[in-house]
């Protein structure tokens, strides 16, 4: 072989190196800012349809003390305006309230969900409930577990077949996967 052919491969295989450092290194940065540590949470969400105060939220702090997420209950209305479902949603702070729901890593919700509470699925006790009274979701993307645990629902039949939610305590634990 020729010596500057012995040169071509040693810069060849420097030059991979190099590459692979790079993209190892974008790799660990960007999973860094999608994870961010947060404070754990314990709190409690109270909903109630003779409440003129429908809106609950509540901050998720990092552990820079700056607001990471926005944990919430949103409310579905029937054509009738009852409240037949609240949905616990999470966001990025900042993100406007038509962003997706955190809680559905997939995007493609479908059908109801463990972070969904419908009076009609309510509506023989919590703990017959698709989903039971306690649940838990793996966050695994954003490095967090959410646990729900539903202390009192109250439904009331609006027809035949549906109901309408008068009154939904939770009390709602989030924490990091890896303490």
């Amino acid at each position: 072989m020729f010596p500057w052919r012995f040169a071509t491969m040693a810069i060849d295989r420097f030059y991979r190196c190099l590459f692979v450092l790079c993209l190892t290194t974008l790799g660990l940065s960007s999973n860094a800012v999608a994870k961010p540590r947060i404070i754990p949470l314990q709190t409690s969400a109270a909903f109630s349809s003779r409440s003129p105060e429908s809106h609950w939220s509540v901050p998720i702090k990092s552990t820079d003390g700056s607001t990471a997420y926005v944990l919430s209950l949103e409310p579905d209305f029937d054509v009738e305006h009852h409240t037949v479902t609240l949905e616990l949603v999470l966001r990025h702070s900042g993100d406007k309230n038509d962003a997706p729901n955190l809680l559905d890593p997939t995007g493609r919700r479908h059908g109801l969900q463990a972070y969904d509470f419908a009076a009609k699925d309510l509506s023989q006790g919590a703990q017959k409930s698709a989903f039971g009274e306690k649940r838990t979701l793996s966050l695994k993307g954003l490095g967090l577990v959410v646990r729900i645990a539903v202390s009192n629902a109250a439904v009331s039949p609006i027809s035949a077949g549906n109901y309408k939610l008068d009154a939904l305590d939770l009390r709602i634990e989030v924490d990091n996967v890896n303490p």
